[in-house]
């Protein structure tokens, strides 16, 4: 099939292969489902990528960090 493309898997996830067609997915599954430490670094990448751009961020003594 032409255009069809995997991922092939290393170190930690060697032995698995992904279609592409499921790799969304896959990568959800494993952000939301896999171990805690998986789940903690999706989360702090998500939220840094969902909060830079139109957001500032402050704490409770009013200082500001641009994001």
């Amino acid at each position: 099939m032409a255009g069809c493309a995997v991922y092939r898997g290393i170190g930690p996830e060697d032995g698995h292969i992904v279609e592409e067609k499921e790799a969304f997915q896959y990568a959800l599954d494993r952000c939301l489902h896999g171990t805690a430490e998986d789940q903690r670094d999706f989360r702090n990448l998500l939220i840094e990528w969902f909060y830079s751009g139109n957001w500032i961020k402050e704490d409770i003594h009013g200082s500001t960090e641009y994001l």
